[in-house]
């Protein structure tokens, strides 16, 4: 310490009767009016209180009351003297706010929308780095509003200063919160199957959704029907009636479109792979998924013509990424002798091609999407040969090249070196259940029971099951396996290797929620009772057929 300098012994008083300028500069004021000698000196602008009380006593620090000052501040904003006024000291106000932001549950019901008591609360960022909306959980994210109302004194209210009306989700029930927490926390998760560190479940659905009523309210129905699912509860009210309005918001959407209203098909088209999302997560077996992907097929060809700067990129690759993983391993839910139906036309199928080039890898698809898009092609040779009397067409010469083809193709596929040993795995287990697929599609024909083609089957169920066993059954990456996991199973004799994808399906169940987990099991139940030869991939729509269950693998 200086020698010329005397520690002080006496605190600083200053004037609390002053302009808000000198006050939230911690200046002392010398009370001039209308313009304070500080504020003329600073060239500031001096604002004075509507009325002026007699001065608080010194320990009085709740008296004060809380102006607001249009003027120096944005509406809704509190300088740091005015919250020490009310709660104490800074170092008390922070831990107090740090305290409440992680004490309290998020999406809390105990203040309504029309609460007039509501406050701002910040989510919990980590210490260090970025936080996306995939680090977002049901602890970390606080709808602005919505949280526990902030303590208030006898002369004042923060209610007083912050707008009575900030919201995220206006005009929706405390319901609708909670069923948002757990798409943030559970369902996104359980949708994508951790191929890449981004999940677009959160980043391109979460944030179009609060552009758009119908979104929204199909996200939320997602949310309700896997949350149900979950529990086991196919009564659960609040699934249901978020179903039925999803249907009718749905509807009016396409209506609309239909009738020149709309002209934008973006909302439309991720509205309806939203759909699809929604009978992924309840386990819908009525085909009802069928129908949102033939709506989409439409709608998405009208999207695809929109330029970069109407849509990002990004975005469109993962609606042309769902859209083609769905139609592809759907089709194995068509009866090839009877019906010519294709989910993918030439145009759309071409533009997955060329997410080839730049060896895209999705949360959907992951590395495996060459292998998907040779599903058309198999389906179509294969039903070439498969006739609704029973009786076989010989193949032409063509059909044995393309055959030769296909089976080349498929063997000196490779999942890409940049991926993570679990998405490694299960590009081999695709691999293996394309070569089932394609060595299936022959069965109507005459064969050895110990000959060459029963030998390629084995050999490609063999490792299938090898690269399953590796593969641990809670690991994100099935989420997306259940089309091969029913080509592999349909093809199995075996009681053991039957008994171990059963367990891997319950273990599935129990671990993603997910009902079409639960439907590829039961399924599967069906065609183990049947003869081998009435079984395979080819044969899992008469199962469908005749059980009435029918459901889509995406």
């Amino acid at each position: 310490m200086p020698l010329n300098k005397r520690p002080r012994t006496e605190p600083i008083v200053r004037v609390r009767t002053g302009c808000w300028t000198c006050r939230r500069r911690k200046k002392k004021c010398d009370e001039n009016r209308p313009v304070c000698g500080g504020c003329t000196r600073n060239k500031l602008s001096c604002h004075w209180p509507a009325h002026v009380s007699s001065r608080p006593a010194e320990n009085d620090r709740g008296a004060m009351p809380v102006q607001t000052d249009q003027h120096s501040r944005g509406s809704g904003q509190m300088d740091e003297e005015n919250i020490v006024i009310q709660h104490g000291s800074p170092q008390s106000v922070r831990s107090s706010i740090s305290h409440g932001a992680s004490s309290h549950s998020p999406f809390s019901a105990a203040v309504s929308p029309t609460s007039p008591a509501q406050s701002v609360c910040m989510p919990t960022v980590p210490p260090t780095g970025a936080i996306g909306l995939e680090d977002l959980d049901a602890a970390s994210l606080v709808p602005m509003g919505y949280s526990h109302p902030p303590r208030s004194n006898s002369q004042g209210s923060i209610k007083d200063v912050l707008p009575r009306s900030l919201s995220m989700l206006p005009g929706y029930s405390p319901e609708s919160y909670q069923l948002l927490s757990h798409y943030l926390a559970t369902t996104a998760d359980c949708m994508a199957n951790g191929s890449t560190p981004v999940n677009p479940f959160l980043v391109q659905i979460v944030p179009l959704a609060f552009t758009s009523d119908l979104l929204l309210q199909l996200v939320l129905t997602q949310s309700a029907a896997h949350r149900a699912f979950r529990c086991r509860n196919d009564s659960d009210e609040v699934a249901q009636s978020h179903y039925t309005k999803a249907l009718q918001l749905f509807r009016k959407g396409v209506t609309d479109f239909i009738d020149g209203k709309e002209s934008n098909p973006l909302m439309l088209t991720v509205g309806a792979l939203l759909m699809c999302f929604t009978e992924t997560a309840r386990g819908d077996m009525n085909g009802t998924i069928f129908d949102h992907l033939s709506a989409a097929n439409t709608l998405l060809i009208r999207l695809l013509a929109q330029s970069d700067t109407a849509v990002p990129k990004d975005l469109k690759n993962f609606v042309i990424e769902y859209y083609t993983y769905t139609a592809t391993v759907s089709m194995i839910s068509i009866d090839a002798r009877v019906s010519r139906q294709l989910f993918l036309n030439f145009d759309l199928e071409q533009r997955a091609r060329q997410l080839l080039e730049s060896e895209y890898i999705g949360n959907l698809c992951g590395c495996w999407l060459e292998l998907l898009l040779m599903i058309p092609c198999i389906f179509d040779l294969g039903r070439q040969w498969m006739m609704e009397d029973g009786q076989p067409g010989l193949p032409t010469a063509d059909d044995i090249a393309m055959f030769g083809s296909l089976q080349a193709q498929i063997l000196r596929w490779a999942p890409y070196p940049s991926v993570t040993p679990e998405v490694f795995l299960a590009g081999r287990i695709f691999q293996q259940a394309m070569l089932l697929y394609l060595y299936t599609s022959l069965s109507a024909f005459s064969r050895a029971e110990q000959g060459i083609y029963q030998g390629l089957i084995d050999a490609a169920i063999t490792d299938a099951m090898s690269y399953l066993h590796q593969l641990s059954a809670t690991a994100r990456i099935n989420s997306g396996l259940c089309w091969p996991i029913a080509v592999v199973g349909s093809c199995l004799s075996d009681m053991d290797q039957q008994n171990s994808l059963r367990q891997r399906l319950h273990t599935m169940v129990n671990t993603f929620g997910l009902g079409n987990m639960q439907r590829t099991l039961l399924l599967l139940a069906h065609m183990w009772q049947v003869p081998l030869e009435h079984a395979g991939p080819w044969n899992i729509c008469r199962a469908m057929q005749q059980h009435q269950i029918w459901i889509s693998f995406a």
